[in-house]
Formats: C-alpha cells, sequence, structure tokens
C-alpha cells in the first residue's frame, strides 16, 4: 500500500507550528459524524504527554463533492487501518492504483479545505451534474516531496499558487466518488504532528570512522513496518542534505531485507543478496551491525512492553556473532562504541584574561597560563589537539599556533570554528573560507585559504548570503550556521580534501525564540546546538532536527556562550565576568573573570 514511508524533515515554520500543536494536543479531525479517540505513542523529541487521533468516517450516502473531498483528507491523513478508509471514497479503478503517498506532502498553517465544486456546464448541481473538479485551498507551511522541500518564509506562511484539485464522477448508484486525487498527502499541521514520530537515522561519515545521525519523520504504523521502513533506508540512504560525499552506508548495493521480526527486545535483521556473499568481510559487517543498532534502538514491538536495545544480524538466515562476542551474535550499542557518533565533549575550555593571556582551565579548577597573545581580542578558537588558534579583533582574523606568533589573515570575519583535521572554518561576508592545514605545511603561515561553495536545500549554487556565524559538528560533517543573525540552518560538509569543498544545508530554518538575533552559537552533543540571541537576551537549545527548542534562563549581560556535551555550559557577560550553568537550567554561577570563553572547536 505504501510506496515509501519516510517522510523528511519539516522545518522552518513547519517546526515552529509543530511545537506548538504538540504543546496544544492537537488531533486528527474528520469533517463529521461519530468519532473515536485512542491512544497515540509520542515520537522522539515530542512532549511526554497524552495524544489522540479520532477514526475517520466513510463517506455518506448522498454526500456532495465538497464533502467527499472534505472526507477523503481526513481519511488519507489517518495511520495504520484508519486510513484503508480513504479507498472507499475513490472509484474502483483508482482503488486499485492509488498509493499512500506518506513520502510526499503538503503541510498547512491553516486548512487544507475543500472548496465548492466546479461543474462542466453552468447551472449543473451535485443532483445533475456527472463530473466535478473540487480545489483545495488553505495556507501551506511546507511542501515536502521525498527529500525535496519547498519552505515558504519562516516568518509568514503564504497560500498556495496553485491550489491541488479533485476530479471527481458521479457512480451508476448515483454516489459521487474520487477519480483523481492530488499527486500529494494534504496534511494539517495537527495530523503532521499526531501521525508522524522523529526518528534518526545513522550513516557513516566519509572515512568509515564513525556515525552520523540523519532525523527524519515516519508515519506511526506498526512496529515491524516501521523497522522495515527505517532498514530500506539504510540500504538505500535518502537522498537529502547528508546524502552522497558528506555521508555513506555500510550496506553494499544490492543488500535485501529477507525478514525483520523481534524477540522481545531483540530485533532480528534477516539480510540478503548482496550482503550475504561478504559474510566473510568482518569490518564490514561490524559497520552493518553498528548502524542496524543505533538506528533500531528504541522502536516499540509489537507483542512487547519494551523496545528495541539490541540486533542480531542474519546473513539468508544464519545469525553472524562479531569477533570477541564468544559465539553470541547479539549486539547492543555499547558493543558498537566505537562507531558512535562524536560528541565533542571536553572538560577543558580557553579564554583570555585581562592582561591578555590565553588560558585553559577544567571546569571550576586552577586555570593554566598558555600564551601572551594581547588583549584586544573579543573571540578565541582553538583546535580540538590545542595545537592551533586564532582569533578575531573586531573582524580582523589572526592566526597561528598556540605559544606562537600570531599572523594577521584579513577583515570582515565574523565567526570562526576549527574541525578536527585542523581545518579552520571561518565566514566573512558572503562568504565562507576553510584554511587547510596540509600535513606537509603545518607552519600556521602556509594555511591555505579556499572558498567554500554553499548549495541551498533547493538546490540553488552558490548561495551569496550573510552569514554571521558558524560551528563545525564534533562530527566534522555537520555545520551549524546562522544566517543574516536571525535564522539558524544546518549543513553538510563534503570535498573537504578536494580542491571545491562544499557545504549542503538542510532545509532546517529557525528563528530566535523569543528575542531578535542570534548572537551566539555552540554545538552540545552530536544532535543539538545552543544558541545565545539578543533583544531580549535568551538562550535556547535546538535540535538539528528542527525539533522542540528548549529554554534556558540567562545572565544579564551575556555577550558569548560556549557548551561541551556533559560538561559546564560557560557564558561571558559583559562585565568581564565568566559565569557557568552545569545543568542547563539557568543556575548560573560565577567562575572569575575573562573574555571569550571558549571550548576546543
Amino acid at each position: 500500500m505504501v510506496s515509501r514511508e519516510t517522510l523528511r524533515r519539516a522545518l522552518a515554520a513547519l517546526t515552529v507550528l509543530l511545537s506548538a500543536v504538540l504543546a496544544a494536543g492537537c488531533v486528527s479531525m474528520p469533517t463529521g459524524g461519530p468519532v473515536q479517540s485512542y491512544p497515540v505513542t509520542q515520537g522522539t523529541g515530542a512532549p511526554n504527554q497524552p495524544n489522540v487521533q479520532f477514526q475517520p468516517q466513510p463517506p455518506g450516502d448522498g454526500w456532495n463533492p465538497t464533502q467527499i473531498v472534505q472526507g477523503f483528507l481526513a481519511a488519507s491523513a489517518s495511520f495504520g487501518d484508519y486510513n484503508q478508509v480513504a479507498l472507499q471514497y475513490l472509484t474502483p479503478q483508482e482503488r486499485k492504483v492509488w498509493t499512500d503517498p506518506t513520502y510526499s506532502a503538503v503541510i498547512y498553517k491553516s486548512g487544507p479545505n475543500a472548496a465548492n465544486p466546479v461543474y462542466p456546464k453552468p447551472g449543473q448541481t451535485a443532483k445533475t451534474a456527472a463530473t466535478a473538479t473540487v480545489q483545495v485551498t488553505g495556507t501551506i507551511q511546507a511542501t515536502l516531496d521525498g527529500s525535496s522541500y519547498s519552505v515558504p518564509s519562516s516568518q509568514a506562511a503564504a497560500a498556495s499558487d496553485a491550489p491541488p484539485s479533485f476530479q471527481l464522477v458521479k457512480e451508476p448508484g448515483g454516489q459521487w466518488r474520487i477519480s483523481v486525487p492530488p499527486l500529494k498527502m494534504l496534511l494539517t499541521s495537527g495530523s503532521f504532528a499526531s501521525d508522524y514520530q522523529l526518528r534518526n537515522l545513522y550513516f557513516f561519515d566519509p572515512t568509515g570512522s564513525y556515525l552520523v545521525p540523519d532525523p527524519i519523520y515516519v508515519p506511526l504504523r506498526a512496529p515491524g513496518d516501521l523497522m522495515n521502513v527505517l532498514v530500506k533506508d539504510l540500504i538505500r540512504q535518502p537522498k537529502d542534505w547528508l546524502y552522497g560525499a558528506a555521508t555513506k552506508t555500510a550496506l553494499p548495493a544490492g543488500t535485501k531485507i529477507g525478514g525483520i521480526t523481534a524477540d522481545g527486545a531483540t530485533a532480528l535483521v534477516n539480510l540478503t543478496g548482496s550482503i550475504a556473499k561478504d559474510g566473510g568481510n568482518v569490518p564490514l559487517l561490524e559497520q552493518v551491525s553498528a548502524q542496524l543498532v543505533w538506528t533500531l534502538s528504541a522502536s516499540g514491538q509489537s507483542g512487547s512492553t519494551g523496545a528495541v536495545t539490541s540486533v542480531v544480524v542474519k546473513l539468508n538466515g544464519v545469525a553472524w556473532s562479531p569477533p570477541g562476542s564468544h559465539g553470541n551474535p547479539v549486539q547492543q550499542k555499547q558493543q558498537s562504541q566505537k562507531f558512535a557518533p562524536p560528541t565533542g565533549a571536553s572538560s577543558v575550555y580557553y579564554y583570555l584574561d585581562s592582561a591578555g593571556y590565553l588560558r585553559s582551565r577544567q571546569g571550576a579548577g586552577k586555570a593554566t597560563q598558555l600564551a601572551l597573545i594581547g588583549a584586544k581580542f573579543t573571540q578565541v578558537a582553538v583546535s580540538p589537539d590545542g595545537r592551533y588558534l586564532a582569533a578575531l579583533h573586531g573582524t580582523t582574523l589572526y592566526t597561528g599556533l598556540v605559544g606562537g606568533a600570531l599572523e594577521k589573515r584579513g577583515d570582515g570575519y565574523q565567526s570562526m570554528s576549527w574541525d578536527a583535521n585542523d581545518d579552520l572554518w571561518t565566514a566573512v561576508g558572503q562568504q565562507i573560507f576553510m584554511y587547510r592545514a596540509a600535513p606537509s605545511l603545518r607552519q600556521p603561515g602556509q594555511l591555505t585559504p579556499v572558498l567554500v561553495d554553499v548549495i541551498n536545500f533547493n538546490g540553488v549554487e552558490h548561495l551569496t548570503v550573510p552569514y554571521t556565524g558558524l560551528r563545525v559538528a564534533p562530527d566534522g560533517v555537520r555545520v551549524a550556521i546562522i544566517i543574516a543573525s536571525d535564522e539558524l540552518t544546518f549543513g553538510a560538509i563534503s570535498g573537504q580534501d578536494g580542491p571545491a569543498p562544499q557545504i549542503h544545508l538542510s532545509s532546517v530554518q529557525l528563528s530566535p525564540l523569543n528575542a531578535a538575533a542570534f548572537t551566539g552559537l555552540t554545538w552540545y552533543g552530536p544532535d543539538n546546538v545552543i544558541t545565545l540571541a539578543s533583544g531580549p537576551a535568551a538562550a535556547t537549545e535546538y535540535s538539528v532536527s528542527g525539533g522542540n527548542p528548549t529554554s534556558i534562563p540567562v545572565e544579564p549581560g551575556m555577550q558569548t556562550i560556549t557548551g561541551s556535551m556533559g560538561n559546564l555550559l560557560i557564558a561571558g557577560l559583559e562585565d568581564g565576568s565568566i559565569v557557568a550553568d552545569n545543568s542547563l537550567s539557568g543556575a548560573w554561577m560565577t567562575l572569575g573573570t575573562g573574555v571569550a570563553p571558549t571550548y576546543p572547536g
């Protein structure tokens, strides 16, 4: 029935609206008749509160074309067995070919609403006409087509330029039925919030060293069906912003699913096809096992009160046991920790004291004096290995070795961030440059600037907009970017070792929460970033998926913010104080004085 079940992230304006409707407990609404409510499992990232959906109603006797379309909209938005009701609104011919296109949808802020029918001849009515056309109107929040998105302004949604239409015919018995429905699902924000859950697929970085999360929305269907959907996406990676040179799957092309079942909290995944020929390729199967256990963990199972916590990989029905497992094929996350997504966790942070010395400090411990660089700098960045330093004096960039002389690079720089390869990423005006540290050219004076091509989620290349903030993720694959001070988005880095590096932006577009402009940005683990904003001051934790944001209380006068997962959240105040919060709850404590505190990266 379903040709493809993954609905890619709905972002920007949709995300804000989705958060609101989840918090309000919104539901899918049919057009009329008796309703029946039942509980809906909350997806990852959704509030832990009850949510309900209503059972759709089949078409009534004598319903006019508008009622038929409105009823179909409610029925097709339902999940599980209830979307079978949608078939009753279609002609017998259309029932044979219609597939529930859950991968392709239009999300409405208001609507969708079925307009009055249009008949072939003037003066015709539902009783006298044999065919009719019904357009659907409303305010579109986002459109999704596989991994391609078209998102209206995040500040104000726009009405559809080309309203979708339904073609209807009158059956021999006098009942109207739909002969041609739109090719996309038409969903209210409430039905989307109720019927879909947020999940992570896990793919490998280009080197195959560690996993990178790829958030998606999937329909709330039978758990076994969900596992099949997720594994299919691991085999055929969705062509989204992380697809291609940024990430890759370990499952070889031609791999097939021989069946997925649940034994308590263990998912039994039987793989056939090309992968079965690689039964002796232990490194490959270790990667495959890691992708499966990280992706399937927490999937609810039929007949079980728990969720998946382990996976058994089978090749043509024969269980595979990894080295060192003593013949035990059951794999859990802890057995795949070497592939775990990097968190960037560091207990050591850096800052400048009032005399212009660069210092390092572990938590609230004693500071270590590293080098005198001068008191004129307002931002500093230290590479993850502690070797390289970048610093901003206003918008003038300087780079060098920690403890060595700094060299002026140029003016107009707004932000900077090191990756794990000691490459420096910088935002300067409407361009992003990477300063590459070639292995044979370790002197900072020989860092080579390379222009980075930014490609928008809709395929527009050489995107030129004001970049005002930039931070590379701990995995070195993703980057968080602030555009024009008031838009937060994410991108996937590819080709960083070649002559033409690129950043492919996701379609997530997030505005400051209860503030006017972003002024600070830091990664906090593999899935989240924390921002500082002004007008008024606000700190917020955002998900890469665009999921529900979380506010963090701030101290007056905050100017900078830096975080490291599992360690202190640290901020610099305009009076020269450094404060820290160890719980993301706003319980700030003073650590001392200093300027531009920052964790490595």
